[in-house]
C-alpha cells in the first residue's frame, strides 16, 4: 500500500478522534443543546468543514460517540437476552458490573453518563438525540424483562415474580447508584459497592418480598 494514503488514513482518523473527544467534553460541560458545531470546531482548533468532512451534523457526532462508547457494554447484554443462555442471571450481573466498573475507571464513560443523566430540555435538533436515548432506555428495559422472563423459565427466579416491577427496581436503583456517584463522587465508591448493590437486588429478586410477585 502506498505510505502517503497510510498516513493520510491514519491522521484523518486521529482527527476524528479529536473531534469525537473535544465534543464529549463540551457536551459534558455545557449540555447537548447549548453545543453546536462551530464551538465544537473552535475548542478542537479546527474549521467547520474539518468536522463536516467527518459528520454531517451534530446528531450523527452524537451517536457515533454513542455507538463508541455504549454498543459494546450494551452487546454485552445480548447473552442475557439469549432463549438458548443458561445463566441469564450470572451474564446479567456480569453486565451490570462492568458498566458500573467502566463509569468509575474510564473518563469518557463518566462524561457520556452525565451527558445521558443530564435531563435538560432539548428542541430543535437536540431533540432527535432526546427521542435516540430515551429509544435506548425502552431497549435496555425491555431486555432486562426478558432475561428475568429466561431466568423465571429456567426455575432461577419465582415463577409469580412481577417482571415490569422487578426491572423496574433493577433499573432505578441502578441509576439512582450512578447518578448519586457522578454528583457526589466522595458518598459512593461505585466499585466497592458494586457487590452489596448486585448482592442486594439480586437477593430481592430470588426472594421477593408479596409486593414483587403478581397476584394469582
Amino acid at each position: 500500500t502506498d505510505p502517503m494514503a497510510r498516513r493520510t488514513k491514519e491522521e484523518a482518523q486521529q482527527t476524528r478522534c479529536h473531534i469525537m473527544g473535544t465534543a464529549l467534553n463540551l457536551f459534558c460541560q455545557q449540555g447537548l443543546a447549548k453545543t453546536n458545531l462551530t464551538d465544537i470546531a473552535k475548542a478542537a482548533d479546527l474549521t467547520r468543514g474539518a468536522i463536516y468532512w467527518h459528520f454531517k451534523n451534530k446528531e450523527e457526532l452524537f451517536v457515533t460517540l454513542w455507538e463508541e462508547l455504549c454498543a459494546p457494554l450494551s452487546h454485552q447484554i445480548d447473552a442475557c437476552v439469549d432463549e438458548q443462555e443458561q445463566d441469564p442471571l450470572g451474564k446479567l450481573r456480569g453486565f451490570l458490573n462492568e458498566v458500573m466498573y467502566k463509569i468509575s475507571t474510564e473518563p469518557a464513560h463518566q462524561q457520556m453518563f452525565t451527558i445521558i443523566f443530564n435531563l435538560e430540555p432539548l428542541e430543535g435538533e437536540a431533540e432527535a438525540l432526546r427521542d435516540h436515548m430515551r429509544l435506548q432506555s425502552i431497549n435496555f428495559f425491555r431486555d432486562l424483562e426478558i432475561t428475568l422472563a429466561n431466568a423465571v423459565r429456567l426455575g432461577h427466579l419465582p415463577k409469580e415474580l412481577d417482571l415490569r416491577r422487578a426491572a423496574t427496581l433493577l433499573h432505578c436503583t441502578l441509576d439512582g447508584y450512578i447518578v448519586n456517584w457522578l454528583h457526589f463522587p466522595e458518598r459512593i465508591d461505585l466499585i466497592k459497592e458494586a457487590d452489596f448493590l448486585l448482592d442486594t437486588l439480586f437477593g430481592l429478586l430470588a426472594n421477593p418480598s408479596p409486593s414483587l410477585l403478581r397476584r394469582p
